[in-house]
This record gives C-alpha cells, sequence and structure tokens, in this order.
C-alpha cells in the first residue's frame, strides 16, 4: 500500500465554485459522495438545479444493469460531449437506433480480431522504446502526449487499416486538441442552460477544429468507398454492416460520426490510463520493480505473444488499480424517459443523476484506505467478494465500453514493454493539478524521469 499526498490532489468542497467547474469538475462533487450511499451538489449559483451525485453500487446496478431501457444519457452530457462530427454516433444513439450500430460494430472487438492486433501493440510500443532509448540518460518526458502518441498509431492501424498512413498524425492530434481542452466549459455552459452561440474561451478554434476532423473523415470514407477495398479493419466491418432485421446499413454521416468516436475514445481513454499507470509507478518503485521482475519471468527478452498476456496478472491488476485511483471516465449521466423509483430515490423525467465513478472508486464503505495505491485489491480472492458495480472504469450493463477488452490487452502490452525497458521515477517538486476534460488528465503534464533499467 502506497500513500502520497498527490493520490488525492484536492480537497472537495462542500460549496461548488464556478473556477473548478470550469476546469476540475469533480472538486465540486462534496465530502458525502465519498462516505455516504448518495450527495446532493448545490448548482453553481442558487437558481441552478441540484444534482444528485449517486455511490450505491446496488442503485447503480439498477441503473446500469436491471433497468437500462428506463434511462438515457442526459441532455447535458449530450450537448457538452457532441459536435457535428459524432453526434450520430454508437456513444449517442438510444434505443433501436443504439442497437443496431453496437450489433454492427460488434465484430470488429471479438477477442480473436483483438487477439491478432498484439504485434500491431507490440511494434508500437517498440517504436517508443527505440525513442526513447536515443534521449540522454535522465531525460525527462511527459508520459502523456507520449502514451497518446503511442495508443493513436494503434488505433490508426485497427480503424483504418491501409487508409492509416493517409492521415496526418500530427495535425489529427493537434485538431482533436481544442475539443478537449473545452469540454468543461461546454458542461458548465450546458448546465447553466446558456445559449449554443455564446462563446466561451477557445469556441473559435474549436469550430475550426471540428470542421477540419469532419473534412478529414469524410475524405477517408470516400476514398475507402472509391478504392474498393475489403480490409480487416473496423472501417472495413462498418462498411459492410448490415442489420439482419432491417436491412439498414450505414449512411456516411453515422460512419463519420462513428469512426471519429473509435479513433478519439479509442486511444484517448487508454492514453490517460497509461499516463497515470507510470506516474503511480514512479512513486511506488517497489510496485513497479515487482511488476518488471513479472515481465521477465513470463516474457524474458523475446517479442510479447498473444500467449503471454494471460500470465501478466500483476501488470494487469496495476492497470486496474491505477484506473481506480484515476478512471479516465470520471462518471457518467443518467435520466429517466418517465418518472421513476430508483432506490430511496423518486426521479422526475429527464431528472439528472451523476453516476459518480471517481466517487464510487473512492469510497470509504466500498474500499479500505481507499486514496492508497495498492494493485493487490485486485488480486482474485480479493475481487470475489467486492459488488460489480463498486468498480466501474468502463461503465456496466448493455452500454459497457464495446472497446474494454481491446484497450485492455493493448494496455497490458504497452505498460509491460516500457516498465521492462526503463525505469520511471518522479520529478521532485512536481504536483498535479486534476483537468476533467473528455477524460481524467493532469492539467500541468505528468513529468518523470525515465532511465534504461
Amino acid at each position: 500500500m502506497y500513500h502520497h499526498p498527490d493520490l488525492m490532489p484536492f480537497t472537495p468542497r462542500e460549496r461548488p465554485s464556478m473556477r473548478a467547474a470550469a476546469s476540475n469538475m469533480i472538486e465540486n462533487w462534496p465530502p458525502q459522495a465519498y462516505r455516504d450511499e448518495y450527495a446532493i451538489m448545490r448548482g453553481v449559483w442558487p437558481i441552478l438545479p441540484r444534482t444528485l451525485l449517486l455511490t450505491d453500487p446496488s442503485v447503480i446496478e439498477e441503473i446500469l444493469i436491471a433497468r437500462p431501457e428506463k434511462f438515457r444519457r442526459d441532455l447535458f452530457q449530450t450537448r457538452a460531449l457532441s459536435n457535428i462530427v459524432n453526434r450520430q454516433s454508437l456513444f449517442f444513439a438510444e434505443g433501436a437506433d443504439w442497437r443496431w450500430q453496437r450489433r454492427a460494430a460488434s465484430p470488429a472487438f471479438r477477442h480473436d480480431k483483438l487477439r491478432a492486433l498484439t504485434p500491431t501493440f507490440v511494434k508500437c510500443a517498440e517504436s517508443l522504446v527505440s525513442e526513447w532509448r536515443q534521449a540522454p540518460r535522465d531525460a525527462i518526458f511527459d508520459v502523456a502526449p507520449a502514451m497518446s502518441r503511442v495508443t493513436f498509431d494503434i488505433i490508426l492501424t485497427a480503424v483504418l487499416g491501409p487508409g492509416a498512413q493517409d492521415l496526418d498524425r500530427n495535425k489529427f492530434l493537434a485538431a482533436i486538441n481544442p475539443s478537449l481542452s473545452t469540454i468543461a466549459w461546454r458542461f458548465l455552459y450546458a448546465r447553466i442552460g446558456a445559449p449554443r452561440f455564446l462563446p466561451f474561451p477557445g469556441s473559435g478554434r474549436v469550430a475550426e477544429s471540428v470542421h477540419w476532423l469532419h473534412r478529414a473523415i469524410s475524405g477517408l470514407v470516400a476514398q475507402r468507398r472509391v478504392s474498393g477495398i475489403d480490409a480487416d479493419d473496423i472501417l472495413s466491418l462498418l462498411l459492410s454492416a448490415q442489420d439482419p432485421e432491417t436491412g439498414r446499413v450505414m449512411n456516411d454521416e453515422e460512419l463519420i460520426s462513428n469512426l471519429y468516436t473509435f479513433m478519439i475514445a479509442g486511444h484517448e481513454t487508454s492514453a490517460t490510463a497509461l499516463a497515470w499507470t507510470l506516474w503511480l509507478l514512479a512513486h511506488d518503485q517497489t510496485s513497479q520493480q515487482r511488476l518488471r521482475d513479472e515481465v521477465e519471468f513470463v516474457v524474458g527478452k523475446h517479442d510479447i505473444t498473444v500467449e503471454n498476456i494471460n500470465n501478466l496478472t500483476f501488470t494487469r491488476q496495476t492497470l486496474q488499480e491505477s484506473m481506480r485511483l484515476f478512471p479516465p471516465a470520471i462518471g457518467v449521466g443518467r435520466a429517466p424517459i418517465e418518472d421513476i423509483k430508483i432506490g430511496p430515490h423518486h426521479l422526475r423525467a429527464g431528472e439528472l443523476a451523476i453516476i459518480a465513478g471517481w466517487c464510487v472508486h473512492r469510497h470509504e464503505k466500498l474500499w479500505d484506505h481507499p486514496h492508497g495505491f495498492d494493485p493487490d485489491r485486485f488480486s482474485p480472492e480479493r475481487t470475489k467478494s467486492r459488488h460489480r458495480c463498486a468498480y466501474l472504469p468502463f461503465g456496466a450493463g448493455p452500454r459497457i465500453c464495446i472497446g474494454m477488452n481491446f484497450a485492455m490487452l493493448e494496455m497490458t502490452v504497452i505498460l509491460a514493454i516500457l516498465v521492462r525497458s526503463f525505469r520511471f521515477s518522479i520529478l521532485p517538486g512536481h504536483r498535479i493539478e486534476l483537468a476533467t476534460n473528455l477524460t481524467l488528465r493532469a492539467k500541468n503534464g505528468l513529468p518523470l524521469k525515465i532511465e534504461p533499467a
């Protein structure tokens, strides 16, 4: 068990502040959310509605698993996260529209397809290893953008296949950044009911970048249609997908929306989780060495194979504990489609309830020493007695993240290769400040000292 002040880098606020709402919104989630079965978050301004924060796994299970058809994604989250590129995607679809898109995309995430990607995971991780080996000894790297580059290269191969070389990676990542860095502002505007045309800091750059992204992905779809290439990638699978019940196929806007979503969510969440994991291991050298020893024992000096991955138990546990402390997605909003009673709560149709994953993961009644780093929490014997909705890095129920197994396989391979190759150490005096954008990132980066292991 490792403790450090930065493992809980802020004090939950009894009274919400506008500053926190525009940067790190979870700072406004009150202390009760970490010790009670629910909490009420008051509006930043008195005229705004209060928000119900849910932290009771049994109530969460009822919403996400037992009665998911009674709820939809809340309108605030939809407004904050959607744009012209992704608003018709699987992520935002509801009802029958969601069901057919989920069926259409599912073949891309079958176990055999994921296993076949293992050499791609290895190749991209080893490319970063080669880059870092050329750096001076005790070099300092911000591991957050480095992880973004690796996972984006992987997702390009998985999503676009032969078309990956036609996309300017650096330009695409640069175009994504304005949208990601202003999500907290868009959440705030959605909650206060601000008109869509009202500008916020960076809104001009967001509009420009979103239109560029739409054109770039439209071009990729058009190019693949003309080429007639039938590759073993997500784009080909979506192009050929047909609803067995209705015969429906995806139109171009649905294709563009889903490609964008897979490319953003498919690399951003994994990159964030990997960066936090390296940062945590830099603080806990004992766990870092234990992970390195496991990789040396299971894999040795050879390339990691599919057969190795199941035996990298502690590596996987480390990732799971990292996503408990710093979940890429801090929570999810749900709104009932009609008046409903859930547990002790009476919710009106359309009323927002937030499943506060960040607080669930650090809840005093669900975890011993909730702000400490302990990968052994996820040993098989300790996992058995845990409620299935006490840990929600990928959500739960029918709408659980479609890329969960992809992400776990990818992150296990990358983490094993990096820790086998390098020793990560903290930068003395650096203190993190959280930013809740699309994922939970460090506003001032995660710089670490890196030297050959």
